[in-house]
């Protein structure tokens, strides 16, 4: 037959003109399902039991060393953060003499109303707390709790419906 070289298969692993066809044309993708909305990470027991469960209006990822003694001082009324965990919550910059003393060793002076991502900050001191440990870790157990309350409440929030 003059016209063989026609019909002759060009690729020994297509079944068919079928197969080549489709495999030319644009295929659908099929929109991938999202992924699910992010959990909420989990709330860490309360200092006191039966403490009811935070409510605080503060942003905490837009939130000033002022509003973060505030937010701490609510969480120690509540009974969710100990007497320690509120004192090591306080702001450093807060203090009269940061200025004079740690704003001297690092150049920096206090901005105590300059809002910030706190739980980065917090999460920054317990990164040194675990770099620099002490003989008792209590300092890192104590950051510990405050992060994981910051992170709890900077995390997605249920819808009212």
């Amino acid at each position: 037959m003059a016209f063989e070289f026609l019909f002759r298969r060009l690729d020994a692993r297509r079944n068919g003109w079928r197969e080549i066809r489709q495999s030319r044309e644009p295929r659908l993708e099929l929109p991938r399902p999202s992924a699910p909305a992010p959990a909420r990470p989990p709330l860490p027991p309360p200092a006191v039991a039966g403490a009811p469960v935070p409510e605080s209006e503060i942003e905490v990822r837009h939130m000033s060393p002022r509003q973060m003694a505030d937010w701490a001082h609510e969480m120690y009324m509540i009974g969710w953060i100990s007497w320690d965990e509120y004192r090591a919550a306080l702001p450093v910059e807060l203090h009269p003499a940061y200025d004079a003393t740690i704003g001297a060793l690092t150049g920096e002076r206090a901005e105590p109303d300059r809002p910030r991502d706190m739980v980065r900050e917090w999460e920054e001191r317990l990164a040194f707390a675990h770099r620099y440990p002490t003989m008792d870790d209590s300092e890192a157990r104590r950051l510990y709790r405050i992060v994981a309350l910051l992170r709890w409440q900077a995390g997605p929030q249920p819808y009212d419906s």
